[in-house]
């Protein structure tokens, strides 16, 4: 890639995050407005289960909309001039936000029981607490868990899991022979495609 399609690339990221998030978290927030002001939303809980999702999809647009600031200066992403410290809250959150798609299936699920089998509301209410109980506990579970792994570096577009550098080869491709290296060069994100699979693409295609 020539500097000048480079540069354009960049260019095209940052603008089409931003025009990409901003509609999101206008979308969430009219959401949360909605639920969070009615007496008779905030009683239901597919209502709850929505305002839920649209908390988590709000926060996580914000953080997208600013995400050069949190991604480390010296990232060569565009206007990149944030650190690792500040790298590694945005991974945080960003992956804390697969508890989002558990609360996607506890809606579904909300729906079937409702539809399909009958279930009144305060059927659903008895085991909305174990929808909520999932959902937070994988977000915060799988989040805190890579960042003690140190597997928050900059991930193309923002800060997530990934290795460090970029281009480092991680310890199960060595021991796949995938490499003439005796050890892994990653100085940080060892094995982050195994991690991202874990944490958030093998969640994500199980709800699907």
């Amino acid at each position: 890639m020539t500097a000048s399609s480079s540069d354009g690339y960049e260019i095209a990221l940052f603008l089409l995050q931003k025009a990409a998030c901003i509609p999101s978290a206008i979308g969430s927030l009219m959401i949360i407005s909605q639920v969070s002001r009615s007496k008779f939303n905030r009683r239901r809980t597919q209502q709850r289960l929505l305002l839920a999702i649209s908390l988590i999809d709000f926060q996580t647009s914000i953080l997208w909309i600013f995400t050069n600031f949190f991604v480390p200066e010296d990232s060569g992403m565009l206007f990149a001039s944030g650190n690792q410290s500040t790298c590694d809250a945005q991974g945080f959150i960003v992956q804390f936000s697969t508890a989002g798609i558990l609360y996607m299936c506890a809606l579904q699920l909300q729906y079937v029981l409702v539809i399909k089998y009958g279930w009144k509301e305060y059927e659903i209410s008895n085991i909305e607490k174990y929808f909520h109980a999932v959902s937070i506990v994988f977000g915060l579970g799988t989040a805190t868990a890579a960042l003690v792994l140190e597997q928050y570096n900059p991930a193309d577009w923002d800060c997530w899991i990934a290795g460090s550098p970029q281009d480092c080869t991680s310890s199960n491709e060595v021991k796949g022979g995938q490499s003439d290296l005796i050890e892994t060069n990653c100085t940080r994100g060892d094995n982050a495609d195994i991690y991202r699979w874990a944490f958030f693409f093998g969640p994500l295609w199980g709800s699907i």
